[in-house]
């Protein structure tokens, strides 16, 4: 296998899979990245960590020889990071040697049968949805700091995910905390029928899904489901990932229903006063424990205040207040988020 590449191309496939390689297995092959030529000088990567994965096309500058190898991702990266932006140019021959060059500088590694790497799930589907990137970022940043990281239920693991028609609502719950997200949105259903899905996926592949949408911009992506896997496609990369196969909580049963207590305060008034707080709030010193923040809700202020071992903070402002007097304490870090 030979051919050429600008490097900014290549990088700009390579980033994104790199969230999806395993450095924890023993297994060799999916600590590489699968390179693979195609016709009309497409060049295909993939990555597979057995639970979530990355594949990628970009077009080649030329492509003197076919072929299908394994390269150690880290150091194909790293390598591809550090040569100068220009043509790259990737050969790998007969004996498994890998050479790497760019202008007068040249690295070589060894590489593996492309056979050897692990047969990928089926990346099509049936069923899916078109949904904007951006909306689809900005719902699995609000909900992810309430993902369950151990716990003996799965499905706390993961993000649920609602969808039906102008509407998606992801929901995280990890026993101590719940967040719900829901949004009247655009969505195109794959196929014109407009059925409702629900799913779960876990919050490790949430934090590299989030990185690879766009952030700013209201590019599209297809969003497809199938029996076990999630896929995302958007322009020439497609995530993918196992799918937590159990039935979500009933989290509508958890959220309180009989309020009494109304607080409506300026949105970007708090949110600085949190910021702020906040500093004196993650103070972490040894024996202290966290600190949390404090908000009392009296007349018609709302104050804010925190303290640690070094310092405290106390903020007033303006709200709409209804019902009784409170005091409550909360982690700044979620009321941020």
């Amino acid at each position: 296998m030979k051919f050429t590449v600008l490097k900014s191309t290549l990088m700009s496939k390579l980033t994104p899979a790199m969230g999806t390689v395993s450095n924890k297995n023993t297994i060799t092959s999916i600590e590489g990245v699968l390179i693979e030529t195609l016709e009309n000088n497409i060049i295909r990567i993939s990555t597979y960590d057995m639970n979530k994965g990355v594949r990628a096309t970009f077009e080649a500058s030329s492509i003197e020889r076919e072929g299908k190898y394994i390269i150690n991702a880290q150091r194909l990266y790293q390598t591809i990071r550090v040569l100068p932006e220009d043509e790259i140019t990737i050969e790998v021959n007969e004996k498994l040697n890998c050479t790497i060059s760019c202008g007068k500088a040249s690295f070589s590694m060894f590489a593996m049968k492309g056979e050897d790497f692990p047969n990928l799930p089926e990346l099509s589907s049936e069923k899916g949805f078109e949904i904007s990137s951006d909306k689809l970022r900005m719902m699995i940043g609000k909900v992810s700091h309430s993902i369950a990281e151990l716990d003996n239920r799965p499905m706390l693991c993961g993000a649920f995910f609602k969808i039906k028609k102008d509407f998606i609502e992801v929901v995280s719950c990890d026993s101590y905390t719940l967040s719900r997200c829901s949004m009247n949105c655009d969505i195109s259903f794959i196929g014109g029928e407009e059925p409702e899905y629900s799913l779960i996926i876990p919050g490790h592949a949430l934090g590299e899904l989030s990185k690879n949408l766009s952030d700013g911009n209201d590019e599209k992506v297809n969003f497809y489901i199938s029996r076990k896997h999630a896929i995302i496609k958007k322009g020439d990369i497609t995530f993918f990932t196992r799918t937590i196969d159990s039935e979500y909580i009933n989290y509508e049963r958890i959220i309180p229903k009989d309020n009494d207590i109304f607080v409506t305060v300026d949105r970007e008034r708090i949110l600085d006063a949190l910021e702020r707080a906040n500093i004196v709030a993650e103070e972490k010193i040894k024996g202290s424990g966290r600190s949390y923040v404090k908000i009392s809700a009296n007349d018609q202020f709302l104050i804010i205040t925190s303290s640690s071992i070094n310092g405290k903070v106390t903020d007033e402002m303006d709200c709409v207040h209804e019902g009784k007097d409170i005091d409550i304490g909360f982690n700044c870090r979620y009321l941020i988020n």
